[in-house]
């Protein structure tokens, strides 16, 4: 297990002489002005860690802004003129962090108040951990929405747990990647292998992430005490234009960029795979013609940009083929094969 043999996440994070480290936690928000209260207000409270907290906004047109201002006076706010989807909201949050430590947390979330403070630990204990993966629960149900994201062979990312019961996965564990929901990333891993890869804009930019951070030969670890209970799709509705064009768009830069080229050639045929269920329930199950095949599109007009970040990523590289075939999980895998079955007959 591990942190076998460490003392307990009840004991006091920092000594007595320690530096207590800050954590800088962003918000992104567009239009959220209902989600607020549930969200911001446990984030003030976090215990046992010193916080910045920065709400960074797109360019709402409910009043968000203003009732931030006027509820929450000590938020850091960031105000922009228009919405530059999550990835550009949270760089636009990160050039006013101050922090060691950078949170990401949904707007459509409501944390417990250790969760910040138990995020933390592992990477105190470690200075190899550069993610930290909080464990996201569905809100008002006892349903695991995020145990920490692996990748399939065919470099899409899933979250472990989805749907499971809530008390499963409360185990700490090396993991491929965190979803971005609720998220805690080292400031010195981002500034070696970059942030947010603003192309994205919406979806898959935390698996990128992810996948750049293992590449580099960071870790990764999921932490089960970190609770953060998640409005699933508040934001952005699933199976929209939107979301298809985005996810769909996005799984092509996930491969083309961070995908070694002996795996890219092993693997070859479960992309194949994976590119033919996602056109068959997308456009033959949910008529998803033009927002597929617009992705696909620019995902090809992108090509050349997308491989010459591809060469700096892995240039980059300190682990091997093998290290990094042991994080993929085999879209053969029974598991994932009967999740997307089960995906695809339920619609």
């Amino acid at each position: 297990m591990l942190f076998a043999g460490s003392a307990p996440s009840s004991l006091p994070l920092i000594s007595k002489n320690q530096v207590i480290p800050q954590v800088s936690v962003i918000v992104v928000n567009w239009n959220g002005k209902a989600l607020l209260q549930e969200s911001l207000g446990p984030l003030l409270r976090q215990r046992d860690v010193a916080c910045e907290l920065i709400l960074v906004d797109n360019g709402s047109s409910d009043g968000s802004v203003d009732w931030v201002r006027t509820k929450f006076p000590q938020i850091k706010l960031v105000q922009l003129s228009s919405n530059q989807g999550f990835t550009g909201g949270n760089l636009a949050g990160l050039d006013a962090a101050h922090g060691e430590f950078i949170a990401l947390v949904n707007n459509d979330t409501r944390a417990d108040e250790r969760c910040l403070s138990e995020l933390l630990l592992p990477m105190i204990r470690d200075s190899q951990v550069g993610i930290s993966a909080a464990k996201l629960l569905l809100d008002r149900t006892e349903m695991i929405n995020s145990a920490g994201v692996a990748l399939t062979t065919a470099a899409v990312g899933f979250d472990r747990g989805y749907g499971e019961d809530c008390c499963l996965y409360d185990v700490p564990e090396h993991v491929f990647g965190a979803c971005a929901a609720a998220v805690l990333y080292r400031r010195s891993m981002l500034e070696e292998i970059g942030f947010l890869d603003n192309d994205f804009f919406l979806y898959g930019e935390d698996v990128d992430l992810s996948f750049r951070a293992q590449i580099a030969g960071w870790k990764c670890v999921y932490v089960p005490t970190a609770i953060v209970y998640h409005k699933l799709n508040a934001t952005a509705r699933k199976l929209s234009d939107v979301h298809v064009y985005y996810h769909t768009r996005n799984l092509e830069f996930v491969w083309v960029k961070n995908m070694p080229t002996k795996l890219m050639i092993r693997y070859v045929h479960h992309k194949i795979l994976q590119e033919l269920g996602a056109f068959c329930y997308l456009c033959l199950r949910h008529g998803k013609w033009r927002p597929f095949f617009r992705a696909k599109r620019d995902a090809l007009k992108m090509l050349p940009l997308a491989i010459r970040k591809r060469r700096q990523i892995q240039g980059r590289r300190r682990v091997s083929n093998d290290y990094l075939q042991s994080m993929l999980t085999s879209v053969f895998n029974k598991a994932w094969l009967q999740r997307k079955i089960s995906q695809f007959l339920q619609g």
